[in-house]
C-alpha cells in the first residue's frame, strides 16, 4: 500500500492530488527540455543577433536619438477646398508647401496663419490627415462695396482690400467715394455687419460716406429720401432693427425728415425736418 503524503501544515495528500502534482511537474520539466533542445539548435543564433544588435544600439546611440519615424513620411496629397479667385499654385505657394516636404516639417497653424494673411482670404482651415494629406478649406472674400475714384470703380471685400471683379458686379453695390478712402476698412465692416443682420437693408443701400462732422457714417437708401447716420466704430446690429421699426410704423413721418440719427441705442432722432410737412 502506497504511503500517504503530507503538507508542511499536515494536510494529507490524497492520491489523485498527487497525481494531478507530478503531472504538472513533468510538463514544466518538459517543456524547458524543448527549450533547452530549440535554443542549442537555432536558439542561439537569435540571442547572437540581439547581443549584436544591443552593441550596434550603444555605439550610436547619438543617431538613434536623433531618429524620427515621422520623417520617413512625405507629403504627397494636397487638397484645396473653396478655392473660386485663386488658383491651386496661389494657394500652394501662399502656404509655402510642395508634394515631396516631409511631414514633420509641414505645421498645419502655420500654413493656416500664411494663407489668413491673404487680402483674398476670409478664414482657413488647414488639417494634416494621416499618412501623407494635407487638406485646406478656404472661405474666400467677397464684394461688399464699390469705391469711384477718377472714373475708374474698384470693389473692395470684407477686410477692405481691391478685389478682381467686373465692372457689372462693381454696378450691383454700394458706392463709396475716393474722399473717404481713410475710413474704408470701417465702412467694409459695417456693411458686412448690415449684410450678416439684414441682407435685404444692405441690399437697398445706395451709398455710403464718412462724415467728417459728425465722425460717423452716412448711409443714402435707394427708395427714401433722407439720409442716415449709424455709428463709426462700434456694433450698429441693434439700430439695424430699430431703422426697419420706424420704416414699418413712421413711414409717413419720414417722408418729411431731411436725416435720421441712429447713432445712439435704442433711440432715433429726425433732423432737418421739412416744415412744410407739418401742417400736411
Amino acid at each position: 500500500m502506497t504511503g500517504s503524503k503530507t503538507t508542511l501544515l499536515g494536510r494529507r495528500i490524497g492520491t489523485n492530488e498527487r497525481l494531478r502534482k507530478e503531472e504538472r511537474v513533468r510538463k514544466v520539466k518538459h517543456g524547458f527540455e524543448c527549450v533547452w533542445c530549440w535554443f542549442k539548435h537555432r536558439g542561439w543564433i537569435l540571442a547572437v543577433i540581439l547581443v549584436v544588435l544591443a552593441v550596434l544600439a550603444i555605439h550610436n546611440r547619438f543617431y538613434l536619438q536623433r531618429f524620427n519615424p515621422l520623417e520617413l513620411r512625405h507629403l504627397q496629397y494636397v487638397e484645396i477646398e473653396g478655392n473660386r479667385m485663386l488658383s491651386w499654385e496661389d494657394v500652394m505657394q501662399s502656404a509655402q508647401v510642395e508634394t515631396g516636404m516631409l511631414m514633420s516639417e509641414l505645421n498645419a497653424d502655420s500654413v493656416e496663419a500664411a494663407l489668413a494673411q491673404l487680402s483674398m482670404i476670409l478664414s482657413v482651415k488647414v488639417e494634416k490627415k494621416f499618412p501623407s494629406s494635407l487638406y485646406i478649406k478656404l472661405h474666400e472674400t467677397s464684394p461688399v462695396l464699390t469705391v469711384l475714384s477718377e472714373g475708374r470703380a474698384t470693389i473692395y471685400s470684407e477686410k477692405g482690400f481691391p478685389l478682381p471683379y467686373s465692372v457689372a458686379t462693381a454696378m450691383r453695390l454700394p458706392v463709396m467715394d475716393a474722399a473717404s478712402m481713410e475710413h474704408v476698412k470701417s465702412i467694409t465692416h459695417f456693411l458686412v455687419e448690415m449684410r450678416n443682420s439684414d441682407a435685404e437693408l444692405y441690399e437697398r443701400v445706395s451709398q455710403v460716406t464718412w462724415s467728417a462732422e459728425d465722425d460717423c457714417m452716412k448711409v443714402y437708401f435707394r427708395d427714401v429720401g433722407f439720409t442716415t447716420l449709424f455709428k463709426g466704430q462700434e456694433s450698429n446690429k441693434g439700430q439695424f432693427t430699430l431703422y426697419k421699426s420706424l420704416e414699418n410704423g413712421f413711414a409717413k413721418d419720414l417722408q418729411c425728415a431731411g436725416e435720421v440719427d441712429m447713432r445712439f441705442l435704442g433711440f432715433a432722432y429726425v433732423r432737418n425736418y421739412d416744415k412744410r410737412c407739418i401742417n400736411g
